[in-house]
């Protein structure tokens, strides 16, 4: 996890970490490569524990050897992959996102390896998901990965998460789900975007009585509105 996250000019962005355990699995970073070009990245290995963040944190180390202002997402996921695969055991994989913010243009350029599509919250309630991708890491060495671009308006709110969100599960072993998620989302949409994070921790941790099964992981970036601070 970053020990500090970067100002950005002309958004708002809050984060929440909630490990199963002592260590985690899940990873994110902010990667600011100039003042309008900035890296967003999250990530989920499969399992818990300290097998598990030794595993990311080799995947962090590629991330930050290989990402650069010019290597756009798509080409960033399929090195990271081919580094991965051959020295993957066979029951693991990392399920990834990766993207550009151009906060001059305000234009995010995507690709999304087998991770949780983030949610992007218009400001009038319109949900998109941020899909374009491919497989996860680490299983074919040869993946290809579709690369997607979207523009941010004021008011817009994005949602990364890991799947311990999701898949937080209640006293009748029920998941608290996406369709929970985006409405919890939709209804703070308009607050501050460290409100919108603490009301989906909240939430979550309701729902499953405190007791977490999987490491659990929220940014939520917001484009300030005209005038704002």
């Amino acid at each position: 996890m970053p020990r500090s996250i970067p100002p950005i000019d002309g958004y708002d962005i809050a984060h929440a970490w909630q490990p199963a355990r002592h260590v985690s699995g899940d990873y994110f970073d902010i990667l600011p490569f100039t003042d309008q070009q900035i890296g967003f990245c999250i990530a989920d290995v499969t399992g818990k524990g300290m097998p598990a963040a030794l595993l990311m944190s080799n995947i962090q180390a590629m991330v930050h050897a290989f990402a650069s202002e010019s290597l756009s997402p798509s080409p960033l996921c399929e090195k990271v992959n081919r580094s991965m695969a051959p020295n993957l055991p066979d029951d693991k994989f990392v399920t990834f996102f990766y993207g550009i913010l151009d906060t001059e243009h305000h234009c995010f350029v995507i690709s999304n390896a087998g991770h949780n599509a983030p949610i992007l919250m218009r400001k009038d309630g319109t949900v998109i998901r941020l899909e374009e991708g491919g497989l996860v890491l680490g299983v074919f060495a040869n993946s290809r990965y579709d690369q997607g671009k979207i523009f941010l308006e004021p008011g817009d709110r994005l949602v990364f998460f890991t799947d311990g969100v999701t898949e937080a599960l209640n006293a009748e072993d029920e998941e608290f789900g996406d369709e929970q998620l985006i409405e919890v989302t939709n209804a703070c949409r308009g607050k501050d975007v460290s409100m919108i994070q603490q009301q989906i921790i909240d939430s979550v941790t309701r729902f499953c009585g405190a007791i977490y099964h999987d490491d659990i992981t929220v940014i939520v970036v917001g484009r300030k509105e005209v005038g704002s601070d």
